[in-house]
């Protein structure tokens, strides 16, 4: 059984820098507990291709892990239960009465061993406010309204086609009419390539097909890529392709599953994955994982949490990742909404102090799709998160080459705020409410602009080679030395004239 998650939970260091959870030495002995051991991360460099990234970070798992690996294979009261490479891991099951954990110092990579927490689905707010003076029959909700993704399909004609988004949650309805999940074989009931399910131990289940183990999962996969069979569209981005990693139930999911459903949207191409679940406090072991999906070339979209001003959770206060928080139809900021000041002291990397969330989309009353082919508003930072997920298809559908770094830059640089919200970016906007339309707009504008400067210095180029030329004509006409030259030529000239004006007149 995993542990319970410890929020917040400080780290204790021994004289060779092994950093052990404080909640581990609190086990009684012979107890059998799963136990995370961290081991250093690769050293990839900047300019290294997304394809490079993910072979180094593979390659310098199964280095540095192979002498523990071992030593579990020879030792009867330690077991592997599962290898990471997106951040560099095993999930041992150990006796505690059996092994000491300082005894895992004698492996020089060995950084830190923590607990297998979990993490949750936000619980839901207490608020279920109803859209006022909605329309009695939309052609969209009034959150893929309020993000401007309708005029997004219109005006660039980009609907996510070619995109694929990862939902990692609680798992979805496959067969309801809105949605349509990706697969690589359409005859195979498990759909490979569009669906994966993780135990708790982050070992996928073999033969699992697509269900949804409460309903978060299938909203929010309908708000990405859902359609509009009910006469509402309900998906920003309903041409995208769609994957879903079931990795948590209503009651949460643990770290491992986390893990192994992040390696698996990378193994499946994901573009972004979209996760709107979390561990309330801060939690420095997401870290690693986002940012190595970052450098990946995977956008990472997280909800911040349902627990109000001055809060947030992991992995969305992870600086790598795209955090979300969640707005009414007004432009407010829900009450539930989360967001803090995050300092540097409280984290392995980033800056020395930042804000979560980065932007707010539409989180109230958001009606999608639900299991058995219906349709419910739910509220949350949840619901929120895929309006940016979906978003962001629409950019990369676009433009393909985008990095997260750019998707991220563009969104927040063209977000929007109520004209009485601060300017700065602050704990309860962040940058401000996503804005499908105005990003794209940017987008196509970056992209045109290095185009027609590639033009115009291509035309100033040919304009001073003919400057150039003609430059060279005149000095080598005006020189001694070039006066006997063009002489010459005309002469030549003259000659072929005349042996060309003979042959005409035989």
């Amino acid at each position: 059984m995993p542990i319970v998650a410890n929020q917040n939970a400080d780290l204790v260091s021994s004289d060779d820098d092994l950093e052990i959870d404080d909640s581990l030495r609190d086990l009684e002995d012979s107890e059998t507990v799963e136990l995370v051991v961290r081991f250093e991360e690769a050293t990839v460099p900047e300019d290294a291709s997304d394809d490079e990234v993910e072979y180094r970070l593979e390659e310098h798992a199964a280095k540095t892990q192979a002498p523990l690996l071992d030593y579990a294979t020879e030792t009867a009261w330690i077991s592997v239960e599962e290898e990471f490479w997106v951040t560099n891991a095993v999930l041992l099951e150990v006796e505690t009465d059996r092994v000491d954990l300082e005894a895992f110092e004698r492996f020089d990579a060995i950084e830190a061993i923590h607990e297998n927490f979990e993490l949750s689905v936000p619980p839901e707010p207490d608020e279920r406010d109803d859209v006022a003076d909605e329309d009695d029959d939309p052609s969209a909700t009034w959150g893929v309204e309020a993000v401007n993704a309708p005029t997004v399909w219109e005006e660039h004609d980009a609907r996510g086609d070619g995109v694929r988004v990862a939902v990692l949650d609680t798992g979805v309805d496959a067969d309801h009419p809105d949605i349509e999940l990706h697969t690589d074989d359409p005859t195979d009931p498990t759909y490979p390539g569009g669906w994966a399910e993780f135990n708790e131990s982050g070992d996928r289940v073999v033969g699992s097909t697509p269900y949804d183990s409460g309903a978060h999962g299938t909203h929010v996969s309908a708000t990405v890529a859902g359609g509009n069979q009910s006469g509402t569209a309900i998906g920003v981005a309903p041409e995208a392709e769609l994957l879903h990693g079931l990795v948590l139930d209503e009651e949460g999911g643990t770290f491992a599953q986390i893990i192994a459903g992040m390696e698996w949207a990378l193994e499946e191409e994901a573009d972004v994955i979209s996760m709107s679940f979390g561990a309330t406090g801060r939690h420095h072991q997401l870290t690693d994982p986002v940012r190595n999906a970052e450098e990946s070339g995977v956008a990472v979209v997280a909800a911040i949490g349902n627990e109000g001003e001055d809060t947030s959770g992991s992995p969305a206060n992870v600086y790598n990742s795209i955090s979300v928080g969640a707005v009414g139809p007004d432009g407010t900021v829900a009450s539930f909404s989360g967001g803090e000041r995050l300092e540097r002291t409280e984290w392995e990397t980033g800056p020395e102090t930042y804000v979560a969330p980065d932007v707010v989309a539409p989180g109230v009353a958001i009606d999608s799709a639900v299991p058995g082919g219906g349709y419910e508003p739910f509220p949350g930072t949840s619901m929120a998160t895929p309006h940016v997920a979906g978003t962001i298809a629409l950019l990369l559908e676009i433009e393909p080459d985008t990095t997260p770094s750019d998707v991220s830059r563009i969104l927040t640089e063209t977000a929007w705020k109520p004209a009485d919200a601060p300017d700065e970016k602050d704990t309860r906007y962040g940058y401000g409410i996503v804005d499908a339309d105005a990003a794209a707009t940017q987008l196509v504008d970056e992209r045109v602009e290095p185009e027609e400067v590639a033009s115009t210095q291509a035309s100033d180029d040919h304009s001073t080679d003919d400057v150039e030329a003609e430059s060279w004509l005149e000095s080598m006409s005006t020189s001694p030395i070039g006066e006997v030259i063009v002489l010459t030529v005309a002469a030549v000239l003259l000659g072929l004239f005349v042996v060309v004006a003979r042959n005409i007149d035989t």
